[in-house]
This record gives C-alpha cells, sequence and structure tokens, in this order.
C-alpha cells in the first residue's frame, strides 16, 4: 500500500463515487477484538503438570466490539482500487502529456497526474494586497503613522471584495506539468483543504476526473469579473449601456490556452 499525505480531497465526490460502487456508504464500523491474557495461579504440590515453583498458567479470552470511524484516506484507497482494477478503463498516470495521449482522452475519464499548482492571479493579488494591508496596519500602530493614503485604501478595500466574491464560487487553480504543456484548469473548494493555503506549493499528485478538453486554438478565461454580468438578458438599449470591454483588467487577467483540459480534482497528495 502508498501511503499518502493528503492536502485536499473533496469528500463530496469521494463518497458519492463509493456510494455507486459499493451500493452504500457509512462513516463507522464495528470491529471484534479478542483479547488472551495469562494469569499465574498457585497449585499443591504433587498435582501433575505443574511447574517446579508450584505455579501454573492459566489463559482467559475475552470478546470486545469497538466502533471506529472510516478515515477520508481509508474511502480514497478503496476508490482508487476500484479505479485501479478497471477492465474498461483503467486509471491512467502521466507525469507529461503528448498530442496522441491528449487526443487518447475524453470526458468522464480518471486520470492521476503529477502537476504543481498555482492559484489564479486574482486570488494571488487578492492576498498580496491583504498582506499589505496588514503590514499597514501594523505599521501604523508602532508608529502613529499612516503610509496608505485615501485612494490607496480604497483601491485595497475593493480589490480584497473582488476576490472575496470570486472565492465564494471556489479558488480557481491552474496545474502545470513540469514542461508547462498541457494544463489542468480546475476550481477548488477550500472547505476541503487539509493544509493552510500557504502550504499548498510544491509539487502534487492529483485524482481527478476530466470535465472537458479544450483544444488548441481555444482558451478559458480564469476569474472573470463580469462574467455573470456577460450572461444577463438584457435588452438592445441596455447592451448599448454597457461598457465595450467587459474583460479583466491586465494586471489580473489570465487566460490558458489550449490544448488544456478543465478538471474536477477527487484528491491532492504526496
Amino acid at each position: 500500500m502508498k501511503l499518502r499525505n493528503f492536502y485536499y480531497i473533496n469528500k463530496k465526490l469521494l463518497e458519492d463515487y463509493i456510494s455507486a460502487i459499493e451500493g452504500y456508504i457509512y462513516e463507522e464500523e464495528t470491529q471484534k477484538v479478542s483479547e488472551t491474557s495469562q494469569k499465574a495461579a498457585g497449585a499443591k504440590a504433587g498435582v501433575l503438570g505443574i511447574a517446579g515453583d508450584g505455579k501454573y498458567e492459566k489463559q482467559s479470552s475475552e470478546e470486545k466490539e469497538r466502533k471506529v470511524r472510516i478515515s477520508d484516506a481509508a474511502k480514497f484507497e478503496r476508490l482508487f482500487a476500484y479505479l485501479s482494477d478497471s477492465e474498461d478503463t483503467p486509471l491512467r498516470y502521466y507525469e507529461m502529456l503528448n498530442t496522441d495521449v491528449f487526443d487518447g482522452l475524453h470526458r468522464d475519464d480518471f486520470i492521476e497526474v503529477l502537476v504543481t499548482p498555482r492559484f489564479s492571479k486574482m486570488k494571488e493579488l487578492s492576498d498580496t494586497v491583504k498582506k499589505i494591508s496588514s503590514l499597514a496596519e501594523v505599521f501604523e500602530t508602532i508608529t502613529q503613522q499612516s503610509i496608505l493614503d485615501k485612494k490607496s485604501e480604497e483601491a485595497i478595500t475593493g480589490i480584497s471584495a473582488l476576490g472575496n466574491l470570486k472565492s465564494e464560487s471556489g479558488i480557481s487553480c491552474v496545474f502545470s506539468f513540469e514542461d508547462n504543456l498541457f494544463p489542468l484548469v480546475a476550481r477548488l473548494d477550500e472547505s476541503y483543504f487539509k493544509c493552510e493555503l500557504s502550504q499548498f506549493v510544491g509539487q502534487f499528485y492529483m485524482l481527478c476526473k476530466i470535465q472537458k478538453k479544450i483544444p488548441k486554438g481555444q482558451s478559458v478565461k480564469i476569474d472573470e469579473i463580469f462574467e455573470d454580468m456577460k450572461k444577463l438578458p438584457l435588452n438592445r438599449e441596455q447592451r448599448r449601456k454597457m461598457p465595450k470591454n467587459l474583460d479583466n483588467p491586465d494586471i489580473i487577467r489570465d487566460i490558458v490556452k489550449g490544448p488544456a483540459l478543465q478538471v474536477v480534482p477527487i484528491a491532492i497528495y504526496q
């Protein structure tokens, strides 16, 4: 068995898949445990089978029941074993992709990959701005002087609000292979992280399900600020009043070009 250190597990997906495979899901199970104990007992001299010191060993056994919780790691092992043993679509592992492999992948395929993640530019900028705000507050507390003018404070407040708004629907993340070709795009639910986001750096294994293939010549925009506004059913007059360019500013414009994959991460681990 391969021992894994989990950084992210989508518990809902994991339980849905286990339930579909086994027909049920449960959080606890009862185990029967047998305990055997030995105790020295005295005996009268002349009795057969007695040691020279006049003692013999008396054995007793007791059966107990205990309830144990089924861990997320154990559920993952069940799913991973099922996918690996599948005769129709066995789980495939990739450290890189090429055109032939990419063409052979399909929607709903499960794959395990070795990748390096990065958060979206919007998320990175929002986190940086929050750190600047915290440092400014500390500086002001110590020196009784403000290092941010009113316009800077308003900009920080606005960017932080945008970051919080986008994070409500999940954290956008781009996963790259070592050669930076065929990137994977995904949204992560912050509640399923098993580490601080600041620790989510380096190379990781990821078990995921392909949601969509992005062919060469197409692209996907990440964390578009006005994405919902573009979908509003506006009449001609309302559309005329809308700004012509609703794309993100250059500083947070984040576009992943195909060929790429949109995936649903099930677990991320080392």
